[in-house]
């Protein structure tokens, strides 16, 4: 099977981040010359000018039964790929389907004729043994994460204890501490909290600096608002229940609580820092054939605390009406040498994916894109929004899903979901939607920086009339009320995103 070349896998085999940037370069210089392919668009070659005297020759095989390409260049580069490599990979990426038919060079045919003869020579390999389970280190690593949540415990009720006119400088350096404490071990979401509760009362996520302060001292944010306060008391409660529910993991007392597999496999992975691949979620049982989904909405946010951009694809399966996520997170620094996920505008058909565990309604969705033929986007037909139109509910079932959502602090507080609407309106300045039942539901934007979307609703509905919204229900912590962030109006076959 041949391999597939996408500018998410480049930037995965690329070396290092110099070599990807310098091959970005290559290609917008022209560098790259005389490229062409064999007629299955397996072997593509060419040259590719360089620091030498002559240019460098540079080919890639697809063909050669590994998961990545092999590269082969005439430079003198010890890193592999080279840059000249990675350009002529970048430039099939892009423009592969342009490339002239040509016959390949003869070391080419003959170093893979060599490659095959080499694989089929070898003696299969014996059957793998059972992996062996190291129980002395997995018991010394519950031994130190039971003492790190022993520690995060007694930390949090000095910290409570002091309230929050108590807190100073110093707090900020023991929440800082306690969160490098958890990282070490292996517990990073939970480090990842602390880090936000940090820049919470910090005032750091808020962009709150005082010039006048000496360089690396940090203090309190002065006059927290409700707001505020409300997000760190919310914090403090995920990091106790963190507490509570790491210990039951490790003591294996979920059974007896009566919570599900989804739910405790979610928590080991979410608190303990289990790592899923998606060979363990297969083998686990969270995986799914034949799906096809459909996107609602596409949104992208930057997070100025962990330094991350996410893109995420909020996704309806056309068979049985669920939301799932497609979630692609990457570091800022890496950004100028790769891109997040862009939106899904045609109707997806997926032969297998893994569909991660937890007792949420929008659970995440993944599959492997190296694998050829495991994906398919297809253009939309009318009985893919008929099927959308289908499964939008009523208001009343979807408040009770994400009130049973909220009853775990560890669960996000807010979820996606199609709603049934017969109309909209404005009630006291402010816009409601209303199902057949005659229940209502008041449309908010959350306040996190995203662009409003009630106003395009606004416009939309009365140039379209209603139909079926694509909705987040959020939680709102100062009001305790329940919200709803408009996303996208599906009206007959058209598909309104009101968010740009």
């Amino acid at each position: 099977m041949a391999v597939v070349v996408t500018e998410q896998a480049i930037a995965e085999w690329a070396p290092n981040e110099k070599a990807l940037l310098d091959a970005k370069s290559l290609l917008r210089k022209g560098a790259l010359k005389r490229l062409a392919k064999n007629d299955d668009g397996t072997l593509a070659f060419g040259h590719c000018d360089g620091s030498g005297s002559t240019p460098y020759a540079v080919s890639m095989d697809l063909a050669t039964g590994a998961d990545k390409p092999t590269v082969r260049c005439t430079c003198p580069s010890r890193l592999f790929p080279c840059k000249h490599g990675l350009a002529l990979l970048l430039a099939y990426a892009q423009k592969g389907a342009l490339f002239p038919v040509e016959e390949p060079p003869k070391d080419l045919v003959q170093k893979r004729e060599k490659q095959a003869q080499k694989a089929a020579e070898k003696k299969p390999a014996p059957a793998a043994a059972p992996l062996r389970v190291n129980k002395t280190a997995l018991a010394k690593k519950a031994k130190e994460q039971s003492d790190a949540l022993d520690t995060l415990e007694t930390f949090l009720v000095d910290l409570v204890s002091g309230g929050l006119g108590g807190l100073s400088g110093k707090s900020i350096e023991a929440i800082e501490h306690q969160a490098k404490r958890m990282a070490d071990a292996d517990m990073k979401r939970t480090a990842g909290v602390l880090t936000r509760l940090s820049a919470y009362v910090s005032g750091e996520w808020l962009g709150d600096e005082d010039d006048d302060e000496s360089p690396g001292v940090r203090d309190v944010a002065r006059g927290l608002g409700e707001a505020q306060e409300a997000r760190i008391a919310f914090t403090l409660t995920q990091l106790y229940t963190t507490v509570r529910r790491g210990k039951k993991a490790l003591e294996g007392k979920f059974a007896e609580e009566g919570t599900t597999q989804s739910e405790a496999d979610a928590e080991l992975e979410s608190i303990l820092g289990k790592a899923w691949r998606l060979p363990d979620l297969r083998e686990a049982g969270y995986w799914v054939k034949n799906r096809r989904f459909l996107e609602l909405a596409h949104e992208r946010s930057d997070d100025e605390i962990t330094q991350f951009a996410t893109a995420i694809g909020f996704l309806i399966d056309l068979d049985d009406g669920s939301v799932v996520c497609e979630v692609t997170s990457l570091p800022f620094h890496t950004l100028p040498f790769t891109k997040l996920r862009a939106s899904r505008l045609g109707t997806l058909e997926i032969a297998e994916a893994a569909l991660y565990p937890g007792d949420i309604v929008n659970r995440r969705v993944r599959w492997d894109e190296k694998v050829e033929g495991v994906c398919r986007e297809r253009p939309r037909e009318a009985a893919d929004y008929e099927a959308v139109h289908r499964h939008g509910k009523p208001l009343d079932p979807v408040l009770r899903a994400l009130r049973a959502q909220l009853k775990n602090p560890l669960h996000p507080l807010d979820a996606v979901f199609l709603v049934a609407a017969k109309k909209f309106g404005d009630v006291g300045g402010e816009l409601v939607l209303e199902d057949e039942a005659g229940m209502r539901l008041v449309l908010r934007n959350t306040n996190d920086g995203r662009l409003p979307s009630t106003d395009a609703l606004r416009h939309a509905a009365a140039a379209f009339g209603p139909g079926t919204l694509a909705v987040r229900l959020h939680y709102d912590l100062v009001t305790r009320a329940i919200y709803g962030d408009p996303l996208a109006l599906f009206v007959g076959d058209e598909h309104l995103r009101l968010r740009a």
